[in-house]
C-alpha cells in the first residue's frame, strides 16, 4: 500500500507504461503493414492557436483561421511580412509531394520586409515557421501560394507559426501519445474539438473528440494504446465553438518512428 501511494513509484510506473505503449505501437505497425520501424531520437509536438473562432463554424486550430485547403502540387512558394522592418532569417519546415509521397524539407530564407521572397524549394505542405534571427517579428509573417492561399502565419513576438496540424512523410509514422484541448477562460463558450487524419488526397477521419467549456479550461487525453498516424498522412485539430470570438489552443504530442531500409 505504501509503494502504491509513493509519488516516485507512480512516476516510474508511468514511464514504464509509456514505453510499453510505444513498443506495442511498433509491433502493431509491423503486423499491420509489414514495415520494420524504430523510434527516432526526436519527439514531435505540434502546438496551435486560433484567436477568434466564430460561433458554429468549424475551423482549424491555427493562427491563419478557417480550414486549410491542402495543395495537390508543390505550389507553396512565397514568404512575406506586413512590416517593412522585418528582415530576419526564417526556418521553414514542410513537405514536397511527388507521386502521392510526402518528403520532409527544411529550408531557411531571409525576409525582405513587405517584398515577397521566393522559397528555395516550393512545398505542398508547410508545417512550421520559426524566427531564427536576433529580433522579434514586428508584423505578421505568412507563407503562401503566390497569388493564392496562406498556409503558415506567425504574428509578432510569437516568433513562430502556431499550427496544430502537420504531415507525416513517406518514411515515417507518428505515434501520438496525448492531445491537449484548451479554451480561454474569458467569456462563456463550449468548444467541440476533433483530432483528424487523412491519407494524401483522401478525406479526414475523426480519431478523437472532446467538448471543453471555458469554465473547465483544459482537457488532456492520453492514448493507451497510442494512436498511430500512418505514413503519407495529414493530421489536424479542428474546433467549433458555441460563441463568437473564442480563443482556443491545442497540442499534439508523440514520437516519430522511421521505416528501416531493407
Amino acid at each position: 500500500m505504501l509503494a502504491v501511494n509513493n509519488p516516485s513509484r507512480r512516476l516510474v510506473q508511468g514511464k514504464a507504461a509509456l514505453s510499453m505503449g510505444v513498443a506495442h505501437a511498433l509491433d502493431r505497425i509491423k503486423v499491420d503493414t509489414d514495415d520494420n520501424v524504430h523510434v527516432k531520437p526526436k519527439s514531435l509536438r505540434k502546438f496551435g492557436r486560433n484567436t477568434s473562432l466564430s460561433a458554429n463554424v468549424k475551423q482549424m486550430v491555427w493562427l491563419t483561421g478557417g480550414i486549410e485547403v491542402l495543395p495537390t502540387a508543390n505550389t507553396i512558394d512565397t514568404i512575406v511580412s506586413d512590416a517593412a522592418g522585418d528582415n530576419q532569417n526564417v526556418l521553414i519546415e514542410g513537405f514536397t509531394l511527388s507521386g502521392g509521397d510526402l518528403t520532409f524539407v527544411s529550408q531557411t530564407t531571409t525576409l525582405n520586409g513587405t517584398t515577397n521572397v521566393s522559397l528555395g524549394t516550393p512545398l505542398a505542405r508547410a508545417t512550421r515557421l520559426v524566427n531564427t534571427g536576433a529580433t522579434d517579428f514586428a508584423g505578421t509573417v505568412t507563407v503562401f501560394v503566390d497569388g493564392g492561399s496562406t498556409h503558415l502565419t506567425a504574428i509578432g513576438d510569437n516568433n513562430q507559426s502556431l499550427k496544430a496540424a502537420t504531415s507525416i512523410s513517406k518514411s515515417d509514422y507518428w505515434i501520438v501519445t496525448s492531445v491537449l484541448f484548451s479554451v480561454k477562460r474569458s467569456g462563456q463558450a463550449i468548444v467541440d474539438f476533433e483530432l483528424e487524419y487523412a491519407p494524401v488526397g483522401g478525406v479526414f477521419r475523426t480519431q478523437a473528440t472532446a467538448s471543453v467549456s471555458s469554465d473547465l479550461g483544459t482537457v488532456t487525453i492520453h492514448f493507451d494504446p497510442p494512436l498511430i498516424v500512418p505514413k503519407n498522412h495529414d493530421v489536424r485539430i479542428t474546433a467549433e465553438s458555441s460563441a463568437n470570438s473564442t480563443q482556443v489552443d491545442a497540442i499534439i504530442n508523440g514520437y516519430l518512428a522511421a521505416v528501416q531500409s531493407t
